[in-house]
C-alpha cells in the first residue's frame, strides 16, 4: 500500500509542547516501514498554524497527493492534521471519497482496518449533521425575513409581489395568498398527493408561472411548514 506523509510545525514558547518537523519524519517513517507501506510523497508545512487547512499549502499538496493514489495519508497526530473540527471532517471526507486512508500515530487511528473506518463513519455523519443545520438555520432566516417583508431573491417566493415604494421590500399579494390556502387545505385537510393539487389547482386557474407543477407545489407547502417530506399515496378519484 502507497502512504503520503505529512508534519507540520508551529513555533511555541516551550520547543517541547510541539514534536519538531524532523522528528514527526521519524516516526512516520518508522510507522510505514512497520506496515510495509510504500511511502510516494513527504509534504511539510514549517512555522505555519493549524487553524485553517487552506492557508497551508505542504497539507493540500499531501491531501490531493494521497486522493490522487488512493494512498495513506499518515500524521503523527490529529492536530498536525488540522486543528479545526470542520477542516478535519472535510478531508476525511474527501479521502474517504477518493478511496484513500489516514493513519494517526499518536491516536492509533488506521482507517484501513475496519474499527479505523468508524472513525470515517463519525466524520461523515458530523459533516451531514454540520449541512443540514446549516440548511436549517438558512431556511429559517429566509422564512423569518419573508415574513417581515424583506426581499431575499429576484423572484418574490409565491404568494408575495415587489413592494412598488420600496423595491427592497415584499408585499402580500392577495390572489396568490389565496390560491395558497388552497394548497394547504387540499394538501392536509384532504390529503391529497402533490401531482393532485397540482391538477386541482391547474383546474382552477392559472399560476404565476401559468402551470402548477408539483415543484411549485412542493416549495409552497415547504415555506407554509406543512410538508411531510414524501409523496402521498395515490390521487383520489376525481381529483
Amino acid at each position: 500500500m502507497k502512504a503520503v506523509i505529512y508534519t507540520r510545525f508551529s513555533p511555541r514558547k516551550n520547543a517541547d509542547q510541539c514534536e519538531s518537523i524532523e522528528t514527526q519524519l521519524e516516526i512516520c517513517r518508522k510507522l510505514c516501514d512497520l506496515e510495509g507501506y510504500e511511502i510516494v510523497g513527504e509534504y511539510e508545512d514549517r512555522a505555519l498554524s493549524g487553524a485553517r487547512s487552506d492557508t497551508r499549502p505542504g497539507f493540500q499538496a499531501a491531501l490531493d497527493h494521497a486522493c490522487r493514489e488512493q494512498a495513506v495519508l499518515v500524521v503523527y497526530s490529529l492536530s498536525r492534521f488540522a486543528r479545526s473540527t470542520r477542516d478535519a471532517i472535510v478531508a476525511a471526507d474527501r479521502l474517504q471519497r477518493a478511496g484513500a486512508n489516514l493513519v494517526s500515530k499518536k491516536e492509533a487511528i488506521d482507517t484501513t482496518t475496519p474499527t479505523g473506518r468508524f472513525v470515517f463513519t463519525v466524520f461523515s455523519a458530523l459533516n451531514e449533521l454540520e449541512r443540514e443545520q446549516i440548511a436549517d438555520r438558512t431556511r429559517d432566516a429566509m422564512i423569518r425575513h419573508q415574513a417581515n417583508g424583506r426581499r431575499m431573491s429576484k423572484e418574490p417566493p409565491y404568494g408575495w409581489r415587489v413592494d412598488p415604494r420600496d423595491s427592497r421590500l415584499l408585499i402580500e399579494d392577495e390572489k396568490e395568498q389565496a390560491q395558497i390556502k388552497e394548497i394547504i387545505s387540499l394538501y392536509r385537510d384532504e390529503r391529497l398527493g402533490l401531482r393532485a393539487v397540482a391538477q386541482r389547482m391547474q383546474r382552477r386557474g392559472r399560476c404565476r408561472t401559468r402551470r402548477w407543477h408539483t415543484s411549485l407545489i412542493r416549495s409552497i407547502l415547504i415555506r407554509a411548514g406543512v410538508y411531510e417530506g414524501r409523496e402521498r399515496g395515490r390521487q383520489r378519484k376525481g381529483a
